[in-house]
């Protein structure tokens, strides 16, 4: 999977793949509220210490997904997260491509140690993807509601490669 920098144009596809308030808490925990507008996606796209990328379909080019990293220099550390695919592209391995390319371009483009990021329980399709990157769970757990049900998301981190 190649990644390119997230643009403004990006923004209405991203919109399109998040058709519902649980959909749009998956993708990025309570980052939005919801309904989520292209406001919000402008302002995610302005903090300088994150890096966001849009994956690309290897046959077609067209874009299939987004990641974005959070950059702790002072904490050595950095977080993955916003990890977003077309509902198309789902089922082709492109979500593992996208991943896998992030973590690698994370590690880098930084030089540092240790990357984390969260992970709802209940995605298990995901955590499998995190885990077969080398991503382990650290024990740590932060809840929150979603349509009045208990979602629990889980820390997983991993260092950088030797």
């Amino acid at each position: 999977m190649r990644l390119r920098e997230t643009s403004p144009a990006d923004l209405d596809v991203f919109l399109s793949w998040v058709p519902s308030e649980a959909d749009m808490v998956l993708w990025s925990g309570r980052t939005f509220t919801w309904p989520l507008d292209r406001g919000q996606l402008e302002t995610y796209l302005q903090n300088d210490q994150r890096r966001y990328w849009t994956g690309l379909d290897p046959d077609s080019g067209d874009p299939v997904g987004h990641a974005s990293l959070l950059i702790d220099v002072d904490a050595h550390m950095m977080r993955l997260g916003c990890i977003l695919l077309d509902p198309d592209a789902r089922g082709r391995g492109l979500g593992r491509g996208l991943i896998g390319t992030a973590v690698r371009t994370g590690f880098e483009v930084t030089g540092l140690p240790v990357m984390k990021l969260g992970v709802y329980a209940h995605n298990v399709s995901a955590r499998r993807v995190y885990e077969s990157l080398g991503f382990r769970e650290t024990g740590r757990v932060r809840s929150t509601e979603v349509g009045g049900q208990p979602w629990h998301a889980l820390e997983m981190e991993r260092s950088r490669p030797s």
